[in-house]
């Protein structure tokens, strides 16, 4: 038989986006499937939108407001699939996406690789394409996708990775007591169970930017010690890989000065613990590309501290 796959989808309060992504997953032209949506506690029509997308093959799932973590680890446990394929509400996947990703991953006849594929950033409909990340490549060894990522400056939101269940199951769930970048923490842990990591080049998705009810948006002290955190667990599964390379102890760097481009910079005292975490792996060369292009100008000219320096002074 075909190998079902297992989508699964938390939300809250998502009335104004749901019902384009459940559009999304019944135009999958891979057809063995099954939908797993968990309401994460929502207090808007998202139930009535769910309930009325009269999908078949939908399982519905009620919990408390625990966060998406909590929702996504209840989908985890009620699924059956072969492979798994997170999605958020707000985000859209092509028709043929998953498609692609099972074939390429059976053409693999390996049982823990991982597929992933491009994506691009869009505003309210995909009449409006801002960004993305279109020209990924295949690794061997699944881990050094996450160095070349922070070498060349590219990410991927969980909907583009296409994950089997072996590599699920081994791993333990999404981490709970996360604010940021908990898709970060937890594809570094299937980074490190996947044998290799397969680019799909068609298998497009697409993510909704600037959702102001977005994880990633929020800020303050709480969120920052959250990105701290995250990057500490990858950063101890990064090491395991790093044996004697300077340059990829230099990329581990790249965790934190991430963290310092996003956080607010009155979180003064959090400055110290970030640099010093720098410091313990080295700054990476000053022809890395990181940020903006402004910032790029700025760093090349300034060096790495003083760009900082400039990027909060001019900061509203």
């Amino acid at each position: 038989m075909p190998p079902l796959v297992s989508i699964i989808i938390p939300f809250r309060n998502a009335a104004d986006t749901l019902a384009d992504t459940l559009e999304s997953v019944r135009m999958q032209t891979w057809k063995e499937w099954e939908l797993i949506l968990v309401d994460d506690g929502s207090t808007d029509e998202s139930m009535a939108i769910a309930e009325a997308s009269g999908c078949q093959r939908m399982r519905l799932i009620r919990t408390p407001e625990y966060g998406a973590c909590s929702a996504r680890n209840h989908g985890i446990r009620a699924a059956h699939g072969d492979y798994f394929q997170f999605l958020d509400a707000d985000d859209l996947l092509r028709a043929e996406k998953i498609e692609f990703q099972v074939q390429a991953l059976l053409d693999q006849k390996d049982r823990h690789a991982v597929a992933y594929g491009p994506w691009w950033g869009f505003g309210e409909d995909l009449t409006a394409i801002r960004s993305g990340h279109l020209n990924g490549r295949s690794f061997a060894d699944a881990i050094d996708w996450l160095f070349a990522s922070l070498a060349d400056g590219f990410y991927a939101p969980p909907h583009c990775w296409l994950v089997p269940a072996s590599v699920i199951r081994s791993i333990g769930g999404w981490h709970e007591s996360l604010l940021q970048n908990q898709d970060g923490e937890y594809f570094s842990r299937v980074l490190m169970a996947a044998t290799s990591a397969i680019w799909v080049p068609e298998s497009d998705a697409f993510y909704r930017e600037r959702n102001p009810q977005s994880i990633s948006e929020q800020r303050g002290l709480a969120y920052t010690e959250s990105l701290l955190l995250a990057a500490n667990l990858i950063r101890d599964r990064m090491l395991c890989s790093v044996n004697r390379s300077t340059r990829r102890r230099f990329l581990i760097s790249v965790l934190y000065l991430r963290i310092l481009y996003r956080m607010d910079p009155k979180d003064t005292h959090m400055l110290g613990r970030i640099w010093r975490e720098i410091e313990a792996h080295g700054l990476p060369p000053l022809s890395l590309p990181f940020g903006s292009r402004r910032f790029n100008r700025c760093k090349e000219f300034l060096g790495w501290r003083l760009a900082f320096k400039c990027k909060y002074l001019l900061q509203p």
